[in-house]
């Protein structure tokens, strides 16, 4: 429940489609205080969002809100019997967070979110701001939007296998399924479902997937920062599936990631 009404603020989890990012690399948030804090544009707001919350000052945060917002805000979490100082105990969880795109949206401007959580999961999160007074603020009037909700995005905690160094190659391609290098399954079984995530910088023309020494490439339908669910057939004994694929590491260089994956059918 308390996520259901934070989504009005600015939380959430839904599937995503693919964007193009407005910024050439991501920009880590970082905290600021409030006395730094102007909101001549949705950047700035939003670091003083993020600020807020990770300060725990709730008078702050009411400031950044637009004013039918914040009454929104304060009603829902009335009506749910829910303390609004809630919101700061989700913060806790998170670690990092970076802005990773920035576009238009009817009169607001949205900036993409990317929140990395200390369970190793990540949240893609839409905020919306629009000018109140000449200056910019949070607002939740496009929260019930379809048209939003689509750039929500979650990613669980993954196993990133041991391709490469793990800041930036080894993200290349990460498991939902499996969750270690070695799976060993139930006798008979014939077939494994994987599901793989891949990283944003990743290039779907340098991938190849072999199974058991068999390209089996064609099956899968790699782009940046999707993911995909896919069963293999798998033969009695030891199976071998190789992924590998190119991206971007954070200094710009290009680099492959590859993983090899073993499923054993007694």
């Amino acid at each position: 429940m308390v996520k259901k009404i934070l989504i009005l603020f600015f939380v959430s989890l839904h599937p995503i489609v693919c964007y193009a990012s407005n910024y050439d690399d991501p920009i880590k948030i970082t905290t600021i205080t409030r006395t730094q804090a102007d909101y001549l544009s949705p950047e700035n707001t939003l670091f003083a969002v993020q600020s807020c919350l990770e300060t725990q000052d709730m008078d702050w945060c009411d400031e950044l809100m637009t004013n039918k917002s914040l009454a929104r805000d304060i009603k829902l979490f009335q009506e749910a019997g829910i303390d609004r100082s809630e919101m700061f105990r989700l913060q806790k969880s998170v670690k990092e967070s970076f802005i990773i795109d920035k576009f238009e949206f009817k009169d607001a401007v949205v900036i993409l979110v990317e929140d990395h959580e200390h369970n190793g999961s990540v949240n893609i999160i839409p905020s919306t701001f629009v000018k109140e007074d000449g200056l910019w603020r949070l607002t939740n009037k496009y929260s019930a939007d379809q048209d939003l909700h689509k750039y929500f995005y979650y990613i669980p905690p993954l196993f990133y296998g041991k391709g490469g160094r793990p800041t930036d190659v080894n993200k290349f391609l990460g498991y939902a399924q499996p969750t270690e290098a070695r799976t060993e399954l139930a006798p008979g079984a014939n077939s494994y479902t994987v599901h793989v995530y891949y990283g944003r910088t990743v290039d779907p023309a340098t991938f190849s997937a072999e199974l058991n020494r068999e390209d089996i490439s064609a099956l899968f339908s790699p782009e940046p920062f999707t993911d995909e669910e896919l069963e293999i057939p798998l033969q009695p004994g030891r199976n071998t599936l190789v992924l590998s694929i190119e991206g971007g590491r954070n200094d710009g260089k290009t680099a492959r990631d590859t993983d090899r994956l073993v499923f054993i059918v007694p």
